[in-house]
């Protein structure tokens, strides 16, 4: 038996899931279920309560296509800012909301935007998650809020500013107190087990948000590496070793303390890439001469062509076009102790 990894993000409409090994290079192809919400998910603003059922069918294929791998633990990563009450009821990052809160973090709009257009949810819920946490929370009983690196709080929140943005203390003892991408988050529970098929007692680890899993898959967590994250929200990332600041991109932390994360989010491929060169030149940092793709793109080779011609840059494919399940990986594999950290991980499973 082969150990493996169950990797698991969710997506706005689906839930796609991997059994992957450490060792990425030699062993073949992997195949990665994807397991749609139904339409009435939407309709009645409850998709997360479909995760389960997506998790056990999704299980069941992998273990069709994978009859010989052993599940030794399961990380969770997925889209947000999403906001899930404990009955499902869900609050979707893409759905339109108007917030007059004078704030810099994604979630407390979120939060408003939530209790405003589910109140009786809002009253009723003792816990309020994202996507990635309300499974964990299904999956092993333990709630918590999970956050990449310290430096994203102010995209996240605190106490202090959730009651200047008119939360009571109640309302914030709703939100579960934060851990860090890969920390442990329980076991999976009976109950869990006889729902999904899961083997009750397995490990289970906190993933981080898909954009930060994506960054991790593809090692767009050291200076100098650029990767194309291509789906429902695309755009090109650059890692640095300092804050960089220039016209129509942005900075953010990385989860690799120290590292930062410039980005360019837009439709033209080919300023995006002179964007991003000029300001890590000019700034002392190094800019590559390829970058790797991942999402739905990178199965379409014709495109992939185009955007190699576009950009001037040779393109690498990761193993599997989802990296935000081998960012899932890396994370448990440090969780593990296999590696020390992200960046051993990232060397050791994708040779960067």
């Amino acid at each position: 038996m082969t150990d493996t990894i169950l990797c698991i993000d969710i997506g706005t409409s689906s839930l796609k899931a991997a059994l992957l090994p450490d060792n990425l290079r030699s062993a073949g192809k992997f195949f990665v279920s994807r397991q749609a919400f139904p339409e009435s998910a939407f309709a009645g603003s409850n998709s997360a309560s479909f995760y389960l059922p997506a998790l056990k069918n999704a299980l069941s294929e992998l273990r069709g296509k994978n009859p010989d791998c052993a599940i030794e633990a399961i990380c969770v990563s997925g889209n947000g800012p999403t906001v899930i009450s404990d009955d499902g009821r869900t609050f979707l990052y893409s759905e339109p909301y108007e917030s007059s809160l004078n704030t810099k973090s994604l979630f407390i709009p979120r939060f408003q935007g939530f209790r405003e257009r589910f109140p009786e949810s809002w009253q009723k819920t003792e816990h309020l998650f994202g996507s990635p946490e309300y499974l964990l929370y299904k999956l092993t009983g333990q709630a918590l809020s999970i956050l990449p690196e310290e430096r994203f709080l102010t995209a996240y929140w605190t106490e202090s500013e959730l009651l200047s943005c008119g939360f009571s203390q109640s309302e914030i003892k709703k939100i579960p107190p934060f851990v860090n991408s890969g920390a442990f988050a329980g076991k999976v529970s009976g109950e869990a087990a006889l729902e999904t098929g899961l083997l009750e007692g397995t490990f289970v680890f906190a993933g981080a948000p898909d954009f930060v899993v994506a960054l991790i898959g593809t090692g767009t967590v050291l200076p100098g590496k650029l990767c194309d994250r291509a789906g429902t929200s695309e755009g090109l990332n650059l890692c640095t070793s300092k804050p960089v600041s220039a016209p129509d991109l942005r900075t953010m932390p990385s989860v690799v303390s120290g590292m930062w994360n410039l980005s360019y989010l837009g439709n033209d491929l080919a300023r995006g890439i002179n964007l991003l060169r000029e300001a890590a030149l000019s700034n002392g940092e190094y800019f590559p001469d390829f970058m790797t793709i991942t999402g739905g793109q990178a199965l379409n080779d014709e495109l992939v062509r185009q955007k190699e011609e576009a950009s001037g840059l040779k393109i690498l494919k990761m193993p599997i076009a989802d990296a935000e399940l081998i960012g899932d990986l890396i994370l448990a594999r440090v969780a593990l102790g296999d590696y020390d950290d992200i960046l051993e991980a990232v060397f050791a499973i994708l040779g960067a």
